[in-house]
């Protein structure tokens, strides 16, 4: 379900090309990338901790903190996006209204798809995953036709959120889980919150730098070389890392799945391991073979306006093979509670990937030679993420034990040991 959602996004951009100009999709992927940034930290990070959960009166307090999370931080980025809306570029400025909804639907589409992995819902989660994409790109088409502008693919991603979420909600949530929800102690949340401090400690600047390193170059170079440029760049990040969607993801929800049944070590390894193997073949070498066929394929497919697309995807062809590797097993420090692991590595990963952009276009470099130092330094960052991952799992695949004082406080306050 996961492969058929992505296969209908990925063959539409040859239509969607031809429906909208270069900056209407540079307008789109800067929206996005905003909203792919932001939304991974919408709820504070606490959607992953819903994997460790086991006890449903647990599940419902963890879900009514994230909820209280994504308020806050979708009304803090609304009133920050208003104070700034007077310096933004005034095609930009009414993302402010739109950046904050979608930020608030990220955080609950990937709350919704922790519960359905952590419930085993496999079935209703498998079909999410074909919804989500295929509703948005179902949309643009429509909203494409009918020439309503590139603000239009904005509306498109917003409403395909909705669909999702009602879909999803409609599948697994019963009326018993929404007045659980409702009636979970505060105080019980807010214990939760503390004795989770790691998610949002570690794990925010950790996913902030990660997403950031995957989303803020089309808006620096939006920036920096227009528009036009940043569509260029977007779209051909979505041609390269289609197979990272289609196959290394999914593969990375397998893991979590098998994680959640058994932390043994030598469980965990053999199914990274098959991981690896599957991502190698069949991710990472299509992703290569795809970037140095870009030249010849870019214009039959997309026209002579997107010529620059064709060596962009060359460029980042070596980073997204590399990140395909790095996918299935992504999730082990959070499983494994070793965020401050992840935070080190992605703060590397940072550095290697915006200290050579931003260098690059400060010495006056040619966008697309900027973009191959970019890469560069990229593909360097998710090898690091790979080995730091297969690191901890030969070292510490077994959870830390809870330290005695957590299982007394825990029984203080009559609530079962996770």
């Amino acid at each position: 379900m996961a492969i058929a959602g992505q296969l209908i996004l990925v063959a539409t951009i040859p239509i969607l090309a031809r429906l909208y100009s270069p900056a209407d999709f540079g307008l789109f992927t800067i929206y996005l990338s905003a909203v792919n940034i932001l939304g991974a930290v919408g709820a504070l990070r606490f959607e992953p901790s819903l994997y460790g959960v086991k006890e449903t009166g647990q599940t419902y307090v963890t879900v009514k903190l994230i909820l209280l999370a994504v308020f806050v931080t979708g009304a803090l980025t609304f009133a920050a996006g208003q104070a700034l809306s007077s310096v933004a570029p005034v095609q930009l400025r009414h993302l402010v209204w739109f950046v904050p909804i979608g930020m608030s639907g990220a955080a609950l589409v990937e709350t919704m798809n922790c519960w359905a992995l952590r419930a085993g819902l496999l079935r209703d989660f498998a079909v999410g995953r074909l919804i989500l994409p295929a509703t948005m790109a179902l949309l643009q088409l429509v909203f494409g036709f009918a020439r309503l502008g590139g603000e239009a693919m904005v509306h498109a991603h917003i409403l395909s959120q909705f669909v999702f979420l009602a879909f999803l909600g409609l599948r697994i949530l019963s009326w018993d889980d929404l007045r659980g929800i409702a009636r979970a102690p505060w105080r019980s949340v807010l214990d939760k919150a503390r004795r989770e401090y790691k998610f949002p400690l570690f794990d925010i600047p950790a996913t902030l730098g990660s997403y950031a390193i995957n989303n803020l170059p089309a808006i620096l170079v939006g920036s920096l070389f227009g528009a036009a440029f940043a569509g260029y760049l977007g779209v051909a990040a979505r041609l390269v890392t289609g197979p990272i969607v289609l196959i290394a993801t999914p593969l990375s929800n397998v893991f979590v799945a098998e994680a959640n049944k058994s932390s043994n070590r030598g469980h965990m390894l053999g199914i990274a391991r098959g991981l690896l193997i599957l991502a190698a073949g069949l991710a990472a070498l299509p992703i290569l073979a795809l970037g140095l066929a870009a030249p010849y394929l870019v214009v039959p497919l997309l026209g002579e306006a997107w010529i620059p697309t064709a060596q962009i995807m060359t460029a980042l062809a070596f980073m997204g093979a590399v990140q395909a590797l790095s996918t299935p097993i992504g999730e082990v420090p959070a499983l494994l509670r070793r965020q401050e692991v992840r935070l080190v590595v992605d703060t590397a990963r940072m550095v290697l990937v915006f200290g050579p952009l931003l260098a690059g276009a400060k010495a006056g470099w040619a966008p697309i030679d900027v973009i191959y130092l970019m890469a560069a330094g990229g593909t360097v960052g998710f090898a690091l993420r790979t080995a730091a991952s297969v690191y901890l799992l030969r070292r510490d695949a077994e959870p830390p034990p809870l330290p005695s004082s957590y299982h007394r406080e825990e029984r203080a306050h009559e609530a079962p040991i996770e």
